[in-house]
């Protein structure tokens, strides 16, 4: 497929660097205006899931899907979000999920989903509809079983969360992030770092916005049960939830020229959806009720456009929303089907645009690939969007630093080291 970029725009992809041949630092992404975006979606292939894992009750690794809710809405509302907050021990990181450790040890048992297919099917992409975001099937093909292979044929490994806010960082430019990335056999890893003004804000956070954030928890807990003998109503579910357990997805899919697997947290499966696997997924959101036309503009604005992110990236097709009134109490519940969200604003530039937010992602991955070049699990490039929020700027560290992720365990294809 050609690309839409213009020719100083295209992907130079160059071969590992020997250390002692340092880039020059540091290396800056501007973002200025986002004309050059307004274009044709990137082809985006539909998100395959190669596996799955899970998170249990100490936020540990564990194989299988045991932590996977089933989606079970209660018959009634009325739902007071605020019950067992006063039992609620948070997570002692607002990014505990940043480190990639859970991915590698996936991995490191999966190795045979990196192997390259036998007869591989000539994927579908999204293309002739990506301006709507519209999804079409893709077919893996099986893979033999082997070790893991030194090199894994994929451009990106990464949680889906830093993919989300890449994307959307075209429209939020109040909110800074920050990444190490390292190259290692052809991949690069793409691990969150806490920015200070995160632990800033976390560390100010008031009673109320603790207990807000705990509302999204606790209707999840409300929306799903854990398995089919699960019989319990809303009445019954008055003990706090569990902040660290989680079920999450792993995922393959290709944004025009990168190769990405991601994982993902998953908030429960639909078991009455006909589809496999991501696309039996749902997400599970709330929100203020809508009072005025200053609360739907927010939604519209700021909400709909990470779920959004969020759910496209992994090929979820439906998101729940439960809007709640002030105390925390569920007065209704609405769905928004993933592919329609673009509607609500494609009319409307001073809110956002899909295309905008997926041809600037395309093409961050793409300078991140002309940047992190230097092809050494101890390397790490701290990539950094922040005030003034005009570029993204790259550096590459001395080896070993502080922000050095890649464990030795994965490095020499140990076996994993309990953390």
């Amino acid at each position: 497929m050609e690309s839409d970029y213009p020719p100083s725009k295209k992907p130079r992809i160059e071969g590992s660097r020997h250390l002692d041949e340092r880039t020059q630092g540091p290396h800056e992404f501007p973002v200025r205006e986002l004309e050059e975006f307004y274009k044709d979606c990137p082809a985006y292939r539909l998100p395959v899931e190669l596996g799955s894992f899970s998170l249990d009750s100490r936020g540990k690794y564990v194989d299988g899907r045991n932590q996977l809710r089933l989606y079970a809405p209660p018959g009634k509302l009325n739902l007071d979000l605020s019950v067992g907050w006063s039992e609620f021990v948070p997570k002692k990181c607002s990014v505990p999920t940043s480190k990639l450790d859970p991915i590698l040890r996936w991995i490191v048992r999966n190795g045979n989903q990196f192997l390259p297919k036998a007869n591989p099917k000539s994927p579908t992409v999204l293309n002739d509809k990506a301006k709507s975001g519209d999804l079409q099937t893709v077919v893996a093909s099986p893979l033999p079983a082997d070790g893991r292979p030194d090199n894994l044929l994929t451009n990106f490994i990464t949680w889906r969360g830093m993919l989300t806010k890449l994307m959307c960082s075209p429209y939020d430019k109040s909110e800074p992030w920050k990444l190490a990335a390292t190259l290692f056999n052809g991949t690069i890893y793409l691990s969150e770092i806490e920015t200070e003004e995160s632990k800033t804000k976390n560390a100010a956070q008031t009673p109320r916005e603790e207990k807000m954030s705990y509302w999204g928890l606790k209707f999840e807990d409300y929306m799903t049960k854990k398995d089919s003998s699960d019989t319990r109503t809303p009445l019954d579910k008055t003990s706090t939830v569990n902040p660290q357990e989680a079920f999450c997805t792993v995922v393959r899919t290709r944004m025009r020229e990168h190769s990405v697997v991601m994982a993902a947290e998953v908030d429960c499966c639909d078991n009455s959806a006909k589809e496999k696997a991501p696309q039996c997924y749902l997400e599970l959101k709330t929100s203020r009720c809508i009072y005025t036309d200053r609360n739907k503009h927010s939604l519209r604005r700021f909400k709909l456009m990470k779920w959004w992110a969020q759910s496209y990236l992994v090929g979820i097709p439906r998101i729940i929303c439960g809007f709640r009134d002030d105390e925390g109490i569920v007065k209704n519940l609405q769905t928004f089907k993933t592919v329609e969200i673009p509607k609500e604003t494609q009319n409307d530039l001073s809110l956002w645009q899909p295309s905008v937010c997926l041809n600037f992602l395309d093409a961050v991955l793409t300078w991140m690939r002309e940047v992190v070049v230097v092809d050494d699990p101890k390397v790490v490039y701290v990539i950094e969007w922040k005030a003034s929020f005009d570029k993204i700027t790259a550096v590459q560290l001395a080896p070993k630093s502080e922000h050095t992720f890649l464990p030795d365990w994965y490095i020499l294809k140990l076996p994993p080291v309990d953390s």
